[in-house]
């Protein structure tokens, strides 16, 4: 009989799971998984509403990337209705998928991840947030919450507010900004370069050369082929073609957007609400793919502003070549693109031309279908609507980063657990690399579990010790 250790729920993640590794007879890993069990129903939601509507509703999805899944709606709806956004509009949706992804990675690594990069010299039961302010000190501590408020600031004054923005529709953005408002944009994303390239060195000084057990090269383990988008040869966040990599890190084609809702397979299991995807390789075969930032750290050739350039070639040079793999890597990877996210935003700002009319007139009739995808903080994000005659929506499609990267996840999971038996670990530190493992995605389970399927299963969970007493997972 196998053994389980379960945690209920995972800490510091966006949601709530339940991770569980199982043990045969002879104390080795057999498998694990991460089970998600909330359930939110936000493409059900979406039907029968008028389809403009989308992308303020559906930036409601989540509270720490709404701006990915606005402009991701805001670009089906271009499609829909097949109009093609300003110069000017198009910089506004990417300055502020900018300011997200900038929001978004630097509240992960401060308070969801540096708990565990940090602390490995400390207890497990210290592994938290609280003991790490008292670690970093009060005037540290302030001054990483004052910066990160820059990015929510810089959000706030290009979609009207800092969490659900409403500003990108189809055909282009709801208003254009004054010169004023852009030396007040300028001036925060100058603000927020100082902060990442700040957030970089001390990932360098206190995490990489800090004395830390996790090393570059642990809580690898994940096999997986690698997507990405790319404009030319550097990412992209809202624009460009989606490049699939091998698990060597070779690319293997490049598609359009339009392919890759069709090259998706989805998979359910009973004793979860997220849907498991996997992409349909050039042969036919079904292959596990990872999103996200280390997965576009692999496929890029270069970073297309010049500090990130040269953050990108020192990340190289110490955990290269490609591709690279592991749980520092992504935490690395995240930081860079940071950088990379605060230098664009200030030269979106300073080239900033406002365009005579923010969003064209929609012509008459609908096309019947749109899609969109961008690059959201923790990957790949596909919208995609049909509508009838009236301009109600009759389907709605919303795949989430997080629902993609689930086989990746179960691998590393397993890795992980196999690192800390290897290490000698009881079952409370192969709980804690667990956990730390997962959190490497930064997973958002609220975007992932937004769908309900007939025959809808009921997800019952039930806690199991830590000590490996039996608990139940049960589908019926």
């Amino acid at each position: 009989m196998l053994r389980r250790v379960v945690l209920d729920p995972v800490t510091r993640v966006e949601g709530h799971g339940v991770a569980e590794v199982f043990l045969d007879a002879a104390g080795e890993v057999a498998g694990a998984r991460l089970a998600i069990g909330e359930l939110r129903g936000f493409e059900r939601i979406c039907l029968g509403r008028p389809v403009e509507e989308m992308p303020r509703l559906t930036s409601r999805i989540c509270g720490m990337c709404p701006a990915a899944h606005h402009v991701a709606a805001a670009k089906a709806l271009d499609d829909l209705w097949e109009v093609d956004p300003s110069p000017a509009a198009r910089n506004i949706r990417e300055l502020a998928m900018c300011a997200q992804l900038i929001q978004s990675h630097l509240t992960h690594f401060y308070a969801l991840a540096l708990p565990d990069l940090m602390g490995q010299k400390w207890p497990v039961p210290e592994r938290h947030l609280f003991r790490l302010m008292e670690e970093l000190g009060p005037d540290l501590s302030r001054y990483i919450l004052e910066s990160r408020g820059y990015a929510g600031q810089l959000l706030s004054q290009l979609g009207g507010k800092g969490i659900h923005p409403e500003f990108a529709l189809a055909g282009g953005v709801s208003r254009t900004l004054s010169t004023e408002e852009m030396y007040r944009v300028e001036a925060l994303a100058r603000s927020l370069v100082s902060f990442a390239r700040f957030s970089l060195g001390f990932f360098k000084e206190q995490v990489l050369a800090g004395g830390n057990r996790i090393s570059p090269e642990t809580l690898g383990g994940e096999e997986t082929h690698y997507l990405a988008m790319l404009s030319g040869d550097a990412p992209h966040l809202t624009e460009g073609e989606l490049v699939l990599l091998d698990p060597g890190g070779r690319e293997v084609e490049r598609f359009g957007e339009a392919q890759y809702q069709a090259r998706l397979v989805a998979e359910r299991e009973p004793w979860s609400y997220a849907e498991f995807f996997y992409l349909t390789g050039p042969g036919g075969q079904r292959l596990a793919v990872q999103v996200g930032p280390l997965a576009r750290v692999n496929a890029a050739r270069y970073w297309a502003t010049p500090l990130a350039q040269e953050a990108f070639a020192e990340m190289l040079a110490v955990l290269g070549p490609k591709p690279l793999r592991g749980t520092m890597a992504k935490h690395w990877a995240r930081l860079v693109e940071a950088l990379f996210a605060a230098e664009r935003a200030l030269e979106l700002a300073h080239d900033y031309q406002p365009p005579a009319v923010p969003a064209p007139a929609l012509p008459a009739g609908l096309p019947g279908s749109g899609l969109g995808v961008v690059e959201a903080p923790r990957g790949l994000l596909f919208h995609r609507y049909e509508t009838d005659t009236a301009g109600l929506v009759t389907a709605a499609r919303i795949i989430t980063p997080t629902a993609v990267n689930q086989a990746a996840i179960s691998q590393v999971m397993r890795a992980a657990a196999q690192q800390a038996l290897a290490h000698g670990g009881e079952e409370a530190e192969l709980a804690a690399e667990v956990e730390t493992a997962i959190r490497s995605f930064d997973p958002c389970l609220s975007c992932a579990t937004h769908i309900v399927r007939s025959p809808m299963t009921a997800v019952s969970l039930k806690r199991a010790g830590m000590d490996g007493s039996q608990g139940e997972m049960e589908g019926r």
